[in-house]
């Protein structure tokens, strides 16, 4: 009981020393991180008046020195303890479709950067020190870790793209665990050098981080099934929370032979983006902040307490391990410089994102600093007797080394680098809005303080001018110049920062599903990105990218074709019906919003340059509607009918919160009127599924030619045919490609793209069919101008079918001849 008296003693009283560093960090404009290392440093040299020479101490104080010098972190500890909890909360911080969006980048400097660091590290250090290349690279795979708070903290302060930030922190939560399994595989070679098989580890390494993978995605969807179940943002969510974060690693490292570290990232991700969808926002919210909390506490005490061995590991140190240290230092950041210069900007291009900005680079470049992770792995090492002694030497030395580099000379300097960059200052465009919203605030104070003033029989000029927000000395050009493109940049940012509070409102208020909010505000993000980086130009193609189908919908699309699954392909339209009306409601408010307070801000003519945009957008909202209206009516009336039923329930819920405020309900009725409207909201949560309505009877009835046949030869063609949706833009027949198949028009149009000229087909023609006839290649490109239903014949069932009725082989000709003589008359 003495002992546990004691360790809870200790542990109490880091915490209340911890819970003074945010302050002092924010004061002294550091990291926390690098104040975190300066205690358990001071406390482990404080212990040293512990002795005979501390009887002048406080008993408490004295004790909890002598305490600290005993309290050790173990390998075990970090592993099993403290771990899981901090992978968790970094994985449960991120939203896995963000992660998606920048996947390509993310993994490079994830994995790739891993790999390149421990290659270039472990070559230099052992250039540098002669040890053997495995414990080399042991070495090298331990720094490999970042820790990216300092570089988040800053890029949210200097309002860097939100891309970089998800990028920074996919990159801290992936490496870790790319990290940590490549440690295990060096580990491995180092003690048993004679056996050590690199292609089977490396076998090895890749099914124990896919298992990892794997049991940790079916771990986050039960877990978060689990959830969907239980009580809204009570505590049987952060327990069922807890026991995943555990359950995960600890199945997968004990019971499966897999990676738990990625298992229990990969959890992490799952569940938190499932979960997202699932709690309202303030429950979500609850439930984040009290893994922020456990976040906070495992890795504030892994780090004093990993710092506290930091002394005696630079007591025991050489003058030669200086030129390893710095071997390494320059191999590492050799490493990272290759891949974010090098390979970084290859694949941002190969998939189709926009490249970093330089001075962007150069901060996660400098900014990558090393933390507890990296002390937690030296120290096992360190504690491994099968290790020999100089290769665990080597570990803490060079190990802490890094560590105490990155923080006391990378993080110290990161602020004055951002300032040499220039990224501390407000650009062209911060600064035009900073002095329109200044005046106009001016203004309108004056006017409110003048009425005030004379409400209550005082005198205006006795208000002292530090009251009022103080505008430039020289006024900014007048709104009728010539429209600038800072002038026009800052109003659409306006716009643009309004439009994902819109969003994040609709959200809040139960009118869109959570993950459907999600997107949205990522899609605003992505404009106000666009905007920063190319101007107007930028933001008006990143707008026309938005109306254009995502990935996601071509990959259903893509299934469809290729293996007629509908399913799918049917929920994602169905999605995209939804996520269509709330933009067209929030552009609509937008424009609101423009002709009011952007006209005060900017003027007539900027604003009506931004209205002319945002009508633009509206259009081609007002377009994609239009078409799935035209072909999906009965589910277009369905989507509107819930949206409006949302409405409906966030009126409903506002007269009763007044109500209640006005005490005309009791708790006890109000309690029920709430459970009774999150029961008929939870009915409207799920969206309804869309039929495509290809049922291929229905739609030979609409084909004049098919549908003249007599009832038998109907019957075998509709066994024959098979019906497929083209989507807005599709691409159905390629010019040279190898004609195998004829495509009956059941509902929509295309357009055909001959040689000759151009062909548009609606409702009851056919196409493809000359390739059959004729045996020859496509002679045309054939677009869905939008949703097409068709009927689909392949070449060997249209084959047997003419050689049984060849009546129709003379009726496709003369349609075949007639198609190609108006378009060379055209």
């Amino acid at each position: 009981m003495v002992e546990i008296a004691r360790v809870v003693f200790e542990v109490a009283g880091l915490l209340a020393l911890i819970a003074l560093l945010p302050a002092a960090a924010q004061a002294l404009r550091l990291p926390a991180t690098v104040l975190l290392a300066a205690l358990g440093c001071a406390l482990a040299v404080a212990t040293s008046f512990a002795g005979p020479s501390g009887e002048l101490l406080p008993d408490p104080f004295l004790d909890f020195l002598r305490g600290f010098g005993e309290l050790s972190i173990t390998s075990d500890l970090f592993l099993w303890v403290f771990l899981p909890i901090l992978l968790f909360e970094t994985a449960l911080a991120l939203d896995g479709r963000e992660l998606v969006e920048e996947l390509g980048p993310v993994l490079v400097l994830a994995v790739v950067a891993v790999l390149v660091c421990t290659l270039l590290g472990g070559l230099a250090v052992w250039w540098a020190t002669g040890h053997a290349l495995a414990a080399c690279l042991l070495v090298a795979a331990i720094v490999a870790t970042t820790d990216p708070s300092a570089v988040v903290s800053i890029f949210r302060e200097v309002g860097a793209p939100r891309r970089l930030t998800t990028i920074v922190e996919g990159e801290s939560l992936l490496n870790d665990a790319a990290a940590i399994a490549l440690f295990g595989l060096v580990l491995t070679a180092v003690l048993q050098p004679v056996r050590f098989d690199a292609v089977e580890a490396a076998f090895g390494f890749l099914a124990s981080f896919l298992g990892g993978g794997a049991v940790g995605a079916l771990f986050g969807r039960l877990a978060a099934t689990l959830v969907g179940r239980l009580d809204r943002g009570g505590p049987a969510e952060v327990t069922a929370s807890l026991a995943l974060a555990y359950l995960s690693y600890a199945v997968s490292d004990l019971y499966l032979g897999v990676s738990g570290v990625v298992a229990t990232v990969v959890a992490g991700l799952v569940f938190g983006t499932a979960v997202r969808g699932q709690l309202a926002g303030a429950e979500w919210e609850r439930l984040r902040s009290i893994w922020a909390q456990l976040g906070f506490w495992a890795s504030s005490l892994v780090f004093v307490l990993a710092a506290g061995l930091v002394p005696s590991t630079l007591a025991a140190s050489r003058t030669s391990d200086l030129l390893g240290l710095g071997a390494l230092l320059l191999g590492a950041l050799l490493a990272r410089l290759l891949v974010l210069y090098g390979v970084m900007p290859f694949v941002t291009g190969l998939v189709g994102r926009s490249p970093i900005d330089h001075r962007y680079s150069l901060v996660i470049l400098w900014g990558g600093l090393r933390g507890a992770v990296t002390l937690a792995l030296a120290l096992s090492v360190t504690e491994n007797r099968r290790v020999p002694p100089e290769v665990q030497h080597l570990v803490s030395v060079l190990a802490t080394g890094f560590v105490l580099f990155t923080l006391l000379v990378q993080a110290t300097t990161l602020r004055p680098l951002l300032r040499w960059l220039g990224l501390d200052r407000l650009g062209p465009v911060e600064r035009l809005l900073r002095e329109r919203v200044l005046e106009l605030a001016r203004t309108e104070l004056r006017d409110r303080l003048s009425a005030a003033a004379i409400r209550h029989g005082l005198e205006l000029e006795t208000l002292p001018p530090i009251a009022l927000p103080a505008v430039a000395a020289a006024p900014p050009p007048t709104f009728e110049r010539d429209i600038s493109r800072e002038q026009l940049v800052a109003a659409l940012a306006t716009v643009t920062g309004r439009e994902s509070e819109l969003y994040v409102g609709e959200r809040a208020e139960g009118m869109i599903a959570r993950s459907t909010g999600a997107l949205l505000v990522r899609r605003a993000d992505a404009l106000l990105d666009a905007l920063r980086q190319e101007g107007v130009h930028g933001y008006r193609h990143a707008a026309r990218r938005q109306d254009e189908l995502d990935p996601a919908t071509r990959f259903a699309a893509w299934l469809h074709v290729r293996f007629g699954l509908a399913r799918l392909l049917a929920y994602r339209l169905a999605q995209r019906l939804e996520k269509l009306l709330v933009r067209r409601r929030v552009l609509e408010e937008l424009l609101g919003f423009t002709r009011n307070r952007i006209r005060r801000l900017f003027g007539e003519r900027i604003t009506e340059t931004t209205e002319r945009i945002l009508e633009e957008r509206l259009e081609g909202v007002e377009r994609q509607l239009d078409a799935l209206r035209l072909q999906f009516p009965a589910h277009w009336e369905a989507a509107t009918g819930r949206y409006l039923a949302r409405v409906a329930l966030r009126l409903e819920e506002e007269d009763y919160e007044r109500l209640h405020a006005e005490r005309l309900l009791s708790a006890e009725l109000f309690r029920h009127l709430q459970a009774d409207l999150r029961a008929r909201r939870k009915a409207l949560e799920s969206t309804p599924r869309l039929d495509l309505g290809l049922d291929p009877d229905a739609l030979v009835a609409r084909v004049p030619l098919l549908a003249a046949l007599p009832e038998e030869r109907r019957r075998e063609l509709c066994r024959l045919l098979r019906a497929r949706l083209a989507l807005p833009g599709e691409r159905i027949v390629r010019r040279g490609e190898r004609g195998d198949a004829i495509y009956f028009i059941a509902s929509g149009a295309v357009e055909v793209d001959l040689e000759d000229g151009l062909v548009r087909l609606g409702t009851g023609e056919v196409f493809g069919e000359m390739a059959l006839l004729l045996g020859q290649p496509r002679r045309a490109d054939v677009t869905a101008l939008g949703y097409c239903r068709l009927l689909v014949l392949r070449r060997d069932a249209f084959r047997r079918f003419l050689k049984r009725h060849p009546e129709l082989v003379d009726h496709l000709r003369r349609i075949s001849d007639a198609r190609l003589g108006a378009a060379a008359s055209s």
